[in-house]
């Protein structure tokens, strides 16, 4: 008789926090996964709505789902949390309010283990609330599409981000982003590494951590996530200082890793000029300690890069920075 290979068990980790009008429909996306051999850990990261009684009601419905109840503590270390519980060899990370392709997690397997990667990704739909639901379900049957693997993942996160370049030199598939969502790791990745807790930007944060250690990707240019854009997210409404200091020491972070390996860093020198929001967020001499802090920690890095680096950067920026001013005019207003 002929042995069956046991397919890898992947986690998924949902932090949880107030999402009691979402909730329902992303873990049902999720536990309709074709891939079945799924842990999904539901972390209720001290929720004050109905949040913590539907993870565990998700639970009793089905042995797949594990509840992690914590006092609040934020994203990261809910997300700390489902990587504490985790026990798959794969795992993933999935917002509150997002969805998932009923073929997500299949299509991430394959690809992961047909090219030995470290970490497989794919495209993702930008939705509003309102619709999400329905454009899933009119996606429902397509075939997958087609994938590819490379290596060197720091340098291509840091210098293919802009959108028009990427589509002129057909670089699409090479792109990815800090977000956890839509991409599947090897558990074994977090290793010692774990999200800066009580801080945005928690994913830029270990981004080029994650990216240095990976010898391979594999891309696909399957859309398999669903992105809610949602007026009262979290990334619409914070913009104190504090945040715009984090995002500042986030991408510093990932700027010193780039340099360090040699690599241009572009994206991270694009995420440092927050640095000019940060100015304008002060409100408090606090505020402006903080920020004169800061300003001096961007200037020694930029000064790190040679005239023609700088200049690369600068393009770089230039070009991204009015693809984002479209884009927050856009879809990033939607509903």
């Amino acid at each position: 008789m002929t042995a069956h290979p046991i397919a890898p068990t992947v986690s998924i980790i949902v932090p949880v926090y107030n999402a009691e009008r979402y909730l329902g429909a992303c873990v049902a996306s999720i536990l309709e996964q074709d891939y079945r051999d799924i842990e999904v850990i539901l972390v209720d990261d001290g929720s004050t709505d109905a949040s913590g009684a539907l993870c565990d009601g998700f639970a009793a419905a089905d042995d797949r789902v594990i509840v992690v109840h914590r006092d609040n503590g934020g994203i990261a270390a809910a997300q700390n949390s489902g990587l504490d519980a985790a026990t798959g060899e794969f795992v993933t990370f999935c917002d509150n309010d997002d969805l998932m392709s009923s073929r997500m997690i299949g299509r991430l397997v394959e690809i992961l283990e047909a090219t030995n990667a470290d970490m497989s990704c794919c495209r993702w739909h930008n939705v509003g609330a309102s619709v999400a639901a329905s454009v899933r379900d009119s996606h429902v049957g397509e075939q997958p599409g087609s994938y590819t693997s490379f290596g060197q993942p720091g340098t291509y996160y840091q210098v293919v981000f802009s959108v028009f370049l990427r589509t002129l030199l057909r670089r699409e598939l090479y792109y990815f982003s800090e977000a956890n969502w839509g991409k599947l790791y090897r558990r074994s990745l977090f290793d010692g590494i774990r999200f800066p807790e009580g801080r945005y930007a928690q994913d830029v944060a270990v981004a080029m951590d994650l990216y240095r250690r990976m010898n391979l990707v594999a891309s696909c240019d399957d859309r398999l996530y669903y992105w809610l854009q949602r007026p009262d997210s979290v990334s619409h409404n914070l913009r104190s200082t504090r945040y715009y200091h984090d995002i500042v020491r986030a991408h510093g972070r990932c700027f010193e890793l780039a340099r360090e390996d040699g690599i241009l860093p572009a994206r991270a020198y694009f995420g440092l000029r927050a640095i000019a929001f940060e100015k304008r967020s002060i409100r408090s001499t606090a505020d402006q300690e903080m920020y004169d802090e800061d300003r001096r920690y961007v200037t020694e890095l930029l000064s790190s890069l040679s005239p023609w680096q700088r200049l690369r950067c600068a393009v770089l920026h230039g070009l991204r920075f009015l693809e984002v001013q479209v884009y927050n005019r856009t879809i990033h207003r939607r509903a």
